[in-house]
């Protein structure tokens, strides 16, 4: 019984609004749902956003500069640099004791120049470090490119 009350509740919806679903469709501006041309003023009073295709530009890849790969550093710093990506305000930063960047030595997230000063190393290892574009504005879609990584080792101390 309980499905028939459905079934009938739901064929008496379809019969109500497809009359008034027809005659808006059609500009009909009687009593059944035409609203006058509501919806067009509503529409000019609060005009939807237009989009951004610039919000859209993922950074370039950065081209790293020094240390060059495999570079034996002899000092417990180094300079990490690499060359400006147009669009990009920053660059996140990673140093690394493994090329997975698993044990993170250094992690800046919002580098504001094309150099940064890895400190602490120790000697007798291999560091791998990498760099990406951040395009700050970039919030609703991708806002960073990929990273550009090289590796660089201090030998042991003798």
């Amino acid at each position: 019984m309980k499905i028939l009350v459905s079934l009938f509740a739901f064929a008496m919806t379809l019969t109500l609004t497809s009359a008034s679903l027809a005659e808006e469709a059609h500009g009909g501006g009687g009593h059944g749902g035409g609203h006058g041309g509501l919806t067009e003023k509503m529409n000019s009073l609060f005009p939807q956003p237009k989009a951004d295709p610039a919000k859209n530009e993922v950074p370039a890849k950065p081209e790293l500069v020094s240390p060059a790969y495999y570079t034996s550093v002899k000092a417990d710093k180094t300079t990490l640099t690499w060359k400006s990506v147009a669009g990009a305000d920053e660059y996140h930063v990673q140093v690394a004791t493994d090329p997975n960047f698993k044990w993170l030595v250094a992690n800046e997230y919002a580098v504001k120049g094309t150099t940064f000063e890895a400190t602490g190393l120790e000697a007798g290892k291999h560091y791998f470090w990498r760099v990406a574009a951040v395009k700050s504005t970039n919030w609703s879609t991708f806002r960073k490119s990929y990273f550009a990584m090289s590796m660089f080792e201090t030998p042991a101390a003798k």
